[in-house]
């Protein structure tokens, strides 16, 4: 595919025919944006401030290592925080060039190097396991 012409990929609405089975989720086809996935889930109560200094931890990372994310071939990734009837959701979307198993990977390998944690470890549900128990990681 020549990323230098434009593209466009329609999810159906009834959604993929065949969803490959990854390691660690589906591994949906890739569209011209290349892969990536998306995660709406509401947060531990309480631990806002926690989302604001991880992202505040990241920024110095990159300033002091600009290459330290560099494995994850991230185009794009953004956060948002909001709240619905009171309670607080994190939205996290990611554009990157590796499939999703790898990206986890590669996530999972960067947090133990430089000793970062995941935000994620602040989403209801998140498995407490994630480091250890790589069939946990983002499910």
């Amino acid at each position: 595919k020549d990323w230098t012409k434009p593209a466009a990929m329609a999810i159906p609405k009834e959604g993929y025919d065949k969803v490959e089975q990854g390691r660690y989720g589906p591994i949906f086809p890739k569209t011209p944006a290349c892969y990536g996935f998306s995660i709406i889930a509401k947060i531990v109560p309480g631990s806002e401030e926690k989302f604001y200094k991880y992202a505040s931890n990241i920024e110095k990372a990159v300033a002091g290592q600009p290459d330290v994310l560099a494995v994850l071939k991230l185009h794009y990734l953004r956060w948002n925080l909001f709240t619905i009837k009171g309670d607080t959701y994190f939205q996290y979307m990611g554009i990157f060039d590796t499939e999703f198993d790898k990206y986890t990977e590669d996530a999972v390998a960067i947090f133990a190097r430089t000793g970062l944690n995941t935000v994620f470890e602040n989403l209801e549900g998140f498995p407490k396991d994630w480091k250890t128990n790589p069939m946990n990681r983002l499910r």
